[in-house]
């Protein structure tokens, strides 16, 4: 034989549950050293890696472009890939001014 819990006694759990739970303290969390590795991760890739990487995809779809092999909404995609890459810290830093 089972027994079943009137709903009611399941709300009142849960009321009391919901009432104990303490606030989350996400304010406390320090990133600073994910942010330094993250940092420290994205400036490699953007030195010499990436420079090599947009000029050889430039050069590339933008011949396959001029030759009609694929569209030029391939090259315009590299151009804003490279865009968001390079400009990346410019664009986070006046984020976090227009924020702060």
């Amino acid at each position: 034989m089972t027994s079943r819990l009137h709903p009611a006694v399941l709300l009142l759990v849960a009321a009391a549950l919901v009432a104990h739970v303490d606030g989350a303290l996400a304010q406390t969390i320090d990133f600073g050293k994910a942010e330094g590795v993250a940092t420290g991760f994205l400036a490699s890739l953007r030195g010499v890696f990436a420079t090599a990487f947009f000029g050889i995809a430039f050069v590339i779809t933008g011949f396959l472009a001029a030759f009609n092999r694929i569209s030029w909404a391939w090259v315009a995609l590299v151009v804003v890939g490279a865009f968001l890459v390079f400009a990346g810290p410019a664009i986070v830093a006046n984020l976090r001014a227009a924020f702060s």
